[in-house]
């Protein structure tokens, strides 16, 4: 049994929280690359429990809706991008060019079933709302999303036509989205496609049937009202290593034992692209605000896992550290609590 010093945590929550801690820091840098994987080539593959860390599910479960429910913690550099977003969508000089990237922008985020779905006539409100809801902030992280898909499916092809979205960045778009895709991960995928969808209110990558067997003070942090979604079921094949020795990335995750869910998010790369093209003076702690974004969006919506979301900008960062830091830095450490102490209660289940 662990034996507590007196002025090392403030409770056994806290011990938990920095258990936690240590264990993503070990994982982070520990690497057995000669070790040996099942390959899982099979018809019936378990999307959340066929060769995921559960506990980890779990708790990455927990990350993305601590986050989506703290907005005024985590969304000032969403919030700022959101406003500066708005002034170009507002500045619509009615061109055949602008049309078009909103009709692309619309199509994007007013789809059925999707995660923080956005209506085409709420895309103004949403873009300029100071609000600090769970919903608008994933909203306004959706809207950051479908504009660096935009520019990486069409604005990079003809900047020139595109200027209206670039006149704050004067990197050629080229070199942004370059610098948002990172050749060595995006070389081999772990995704052939969706297999089918299901309709689920909790946030997060968990099965069912795990999901039902956690503390209900859990179950409702996992629950929040207006972000519902029909959760994508991918087909997962996992690669081997590359030609040249180097392991690929979904062989990484096999060897910290991180939750496969999709491979390399291509999302949070669009994501980055946009934050760079709006502003680009962007620090490191702005950069790793967005990467909490990213992971609020796309693990509340069960499209990735966390490792799959931090590589792209973020791969230093300590999701549970920088959670506990910046809601204590905004005064939220009862809140932390009660958020670790129902994480707490659950652990039991998750082994």
């Amino acid at each position: 049994m662990l034996t507590q010093k007196s002025n090392d945590f403030e409770s056994r929550d806290d011990l938990f929280l920095n258990n936690l801690r240590n264990k993503q820091l070990a994982q982070l840098t520990r690497a057995t690359k000669n070790a040996s994987h099942t390959y899982e080539f099979q018809n019936k593959l378990v999307h959340d429990s066929n060769f995921n860390n559960i506990e980890k599910t779990v708790q990455e479960s927990w990350a993305a809706a601590v986050i989506l429910r703290n907005a005024h913690v985590f969304g000032d550099t969403i919030y700022m991008l959101s406003a500066k977003f708005a002034r170009v969508w507002l500045n619509n000089n009615n061109s055949e060019a602008f049309n078009f990237f909103v009709k692309k922008v619309e199509a994007d985020v007013d789809t059925d079933g999707q995660f923080a779905r956005i209506s085409k006539q709420d895309i103004p409100s949403v873009l300029v709302s100071a609000e600090y809801s769970a919903e608008m902030f994933a909203r306004k992280i959706l809207l950051i999303k479908s504009m660096g898909a935009f520019i990486i499916d069409h604005g990079i092809k003809d900047a020139e036509k595109y200027a209206f979205l670039f006149k704050h960045n004067t990197s050629p778009a080229a070199k942004i989205v370059e610098r948002n895709r990172p050749e060595g991960l995006f070389t081999v995928r772990g995704r052939s496609d969706v297999k089918s969808k299901a309709y689920r209110e909790d946030i997060g990558i968990l099965d069912q049937a795990v999901f039902s067997q956690l503390d209900p003070k859990l179950q409702q942090i996992l629950t929040i009202n207006g972000l519902t979604k029909n959760r994508p079921l991918f087909r997962t094949r996992i690669s081997h290593k590359l030609a040249d020795g180097s392991p690929a990335f979904v062989e990484r995750m096999f060897d910290r034992d991180n939750p496969l869910i999709a491979s390399i998010s291509g999302s949070t790369s669009c994501i980055f692209t946009a934050a760079d093209v709006l502003d680009d003076k962007l620090s490191q702690s702005q950069i790793d605000q967005i990467t909490l974004c990213a992971i609020a969006l796309f693990v509340g919506g069960g499209y990735h896992s966390v490792h799959e979301i931090i590589n792209i900008r973020s791969p230093h960062l300590n999701v549970i550290t920088s959670i506990e830091n910046q809601m204590r830095l905004k005064n939220r450490s009862a809140e932390l609590q009660e958020y670790v102490s129902a994480l707490y209660t659950s652990r039991d289940v998750l082994r």
